[in-house]
């Protein structure tokens, strides 16, 4: 073994430390730092993407007996079942990311549909991220460098307050985001310990470790680049050995890629005409492009300074972009800019280019460069990206401060680290309460991104909700005015959403109005027939037109009233109150052979309705001009 050879141990607390304690001391503060910023997240519900993969999810709701259907198809497979007919990728190159989905599948065996449980293992799982993040650097990358300790340890504070991992935490689903960097983690401490010790045991713990990184998200696959640079920069060994020394965890790489197509097929591109999942649809392929390049730039502006918060930045929230606006070229220089310094750092072997490759091979990952994410940007998907950000932010305030004497350094340190402490806690702990549920995000999100189609959808959704909770019934038209104006932008966004058609005719049922009701209920199915709440819409138009009709014929308006039943029967002829109460009208308008016919109707359906058998009964004979239907 040469000389630097990484070893496997973390260092020892020394009086030259800023923050000097021993290392369990610091796993404390950090894993209680954890714990204190999201565990008012276990008071939350589900929200967002938690009922694509969770609770509309038919194999996590099979628990054990689930996780066979898990392991073989694509991650939203049921999703896709249910919501599209039965078409199976509605992404390109589909998605296999079944470890996080497992895990949904043993808690609800284990814990029901407990969201509390849920929240609370997402709570621990990040706190075991953040440990998992300051063992290794603080044992092996950044172990050699002078105040590599205390760099270590302020990084790792920094990764468990930044606010913009808010996402991660609180919304269930992303549980996948915590389990792929902390397994990403485990792969470079055991193949270290491997490298160092020599033990075959560490071996098979960093590549079962990264197979189930890879099988938590595709993130994974950067450890391609990053586990022989990582073996490069920690020895002096040439880059081909290196290389060499990664090749056990290539062959890993090789089992997933035949598992995967296997299970969802050989990535190829999807006809994806849905804005929803496409928010380039309408651009042409140079506004594509800049427009990528422009958000990239913005993950970077989001990880300085994570304030407001969304949940969503779908069409048409970031307009799209040309080559000819200064923002597009500020990204691309600056990023070439990340890159150059990066190669120049590998050739000098220096330790801080492991921090800016894993910065950036990330977020190529979801720059829609490399593969198609479904969308401009998402906090969430900064989170791996995130950790190489907050290594050279800690890397470059030590630096700043390096001349200093130790007490001096302690006196700029430890206010910032409070300071950003109780800022980001502040922050955190409000947006956590922001995900209590769908209402609550998206009426806070709306705010923040106004011009996405899809949160003034889910905000119009929200209010409607509000509308119909018990508590709120002298607020309910005026919750349900707001929520269509809302819907009404959502589709002036985006013309053909038939989410917030429907949910507007859900509002104006709710307002008495079964007339605008069916219009946007028909409007709703052209767009979309299969879409499964539709399939109930009849049998609510029915009702509705059915309350508007009793309240004409509470006044004596017979005819009005007759017209309103004759629009309820035409979206259900299956309803039996309809054809009564459309009997009742024809009796009352002397027009008895039509009364019959109606009476008659609902009996076909409720042979033992005893108010349509004495209908029947107080007719008058009938003659020979009978008319077979309504007239």
């Amino acid at each position: 073994m040469n000389k630097k050879s990484p070893a496997p141990t973390p260092v020892k607390a020394t009086p030259s430390m800023v923050f000097n304690f021993s290392f369990n001391i610091k796993c404390a503060i950090l894993a209680a730092v954890a714990f204190m910023f999201y565990i008012n997240t276990a008071s939350n519900e589900y929200a967002l993407d938690d009922s694509l993969v969770i609770q509309n999810n038919a194999y996590v709701q099979k628990g054990f007996s689930g996780i066979s259907k898990i392991l073989s198809n694509d991650t939203f497979d049921s999703y896709n079942q249910y919501m599209h007919a039965g078409k199976n990728q509605q992404l390109s190159g589909g998605r296999y990311r079944p470890l996080s989905v497992i895990v949904f599948a043993i808690e609800h065996q284990l814990f029901g549909e407990s969201p509390t449980a849920r929240h609370l293992i997402s709570v621990l799982a990040y706190i075991l991220c953040v440990i998992s993040i300051f063992y290794f650097l603080s044992g092996f990358l950044l172990k050699k460098i002078t105040g590599g300790e205390d760099i270590a340890f302020l990084a790792t504070l920094l990764f468990a307050i930044h606010p913009i991992h808010t996402e991660v935490v609180a919304n269930i689903k992303s549980l996948d985001e915590i389990l792929s960097l902390t397994l990403i983690m485990l792969t470079f401490i055991f193949s270290l310990k491997y490298i160092a010790e020599k033990q075959m045991k560490h071996l098979i713990l960093g590549m079962g470790a990264f197979f189930l990184a890879l099988l938590s998200k595709e993130y994974a696959v950067t450890l391609i680049v990053l586990l022989p640079l990582l073996f490069y920069l920690l020895s002096d060994e040439k880059p081909a050995e290196a290389l060499q020394k990664a090749i056990p965890y290539f062959g890993v790489v090789a089992l997933y890629l035949i598992i995967r197509f296997t299970t969802v097929g050989i990535p190829h591109s999807l006809q994806n005409d849905k804005i929803l999942t496409n928010p380039y649809l309408y651009a042409t392929p140079v506004q594509k492009i800049a427009t990528e390049l422009f958000v990239l730039s913005k993950y970077i502006i989001l990880l300085f300074l994570p304030h407001p918060l969304s949940a969503d930045y779908s069409y048409a929230q970031i307009p799209y972009h040309s080559f000819t606006d200064l923002s597009v070229w500020l990204s691309i220089f600056t990023y070439i800019a990340i890159g150059i310094w990066g190669v120049m750092l590998t050739l000098k072997r220096n330790i801080l280019a492991f921090p800016v490759f894993f910065f950036l091979l990330n977020i190529a990952l979801i720059s829609n460069f490399v593969m198609d994410i479904g969308a401009t940007i998402g906090e969430r998907l900064a989170f791996h990206s995130s950790l190489g950000f907050v290594i050279l932010i800690s890397f470059g305030l030590y630096k700043l401060l390096e001349n200093l004497q130790l007490a001096q350094k302690k006196l700029i340190i430890t206010p910032i680290a409070i300071i950003l402490v109780v800022l980001c806690g502040a922050e955190t702990f409000q947006r956590n309460k922001e995900w209590k549920n769908d209402t609550t995000l998206f009426i806070a999100d709306v705010k923040t991104v106004p011009n996405s189609f899809m949160v003034n959808g889910n905000a119009g959704a929200g209010y409607a909700r509000l509308a119909q909770t018990p508590g709120n019934e002298k607020r309910k038209t005026g919750l349900l005015d707001t929520a269509i104006i809302y819907l009404q932008k959502s589709i002036v966004l985006y013309k053909t959403y038939d989410v917030s058609y429907y949910n507007l005719a859900v509002c104006y049922l709710s307002l008495n109005n079964p007339d605008m009701a069916k219009r946007y209920m028909d409007t709703a199915k052209q767009i979309n027939v299969n879409y499964p709440p539709l399939q109930g819409s009849g049998q609510l138009l029915g009702r509705a037109f059915l309350n508007e009709a009793l309240q004409y014929a509470s006044q004596g308006k017979v005819r009005e009233s007759l017209n309103e039943l004759k629009l309820g029967l035409h979206c259900d002829n299956n309803n039996v109150d309809l054809w009564y109460n459309i009997g009742g009208a024809y009796y009352t308008l002397k027009q008895f052979d039509s009364a019959r016919y109606a009476w008659n109707s609902a009996l076909i359906l409720k042979p033992d309705l005893a108010d349509a058998k004495k209908g029947l009964s107080a007719l008058p004979t009938q003659g020979k001009d009978t008319i077979k239907g309504i007239r």
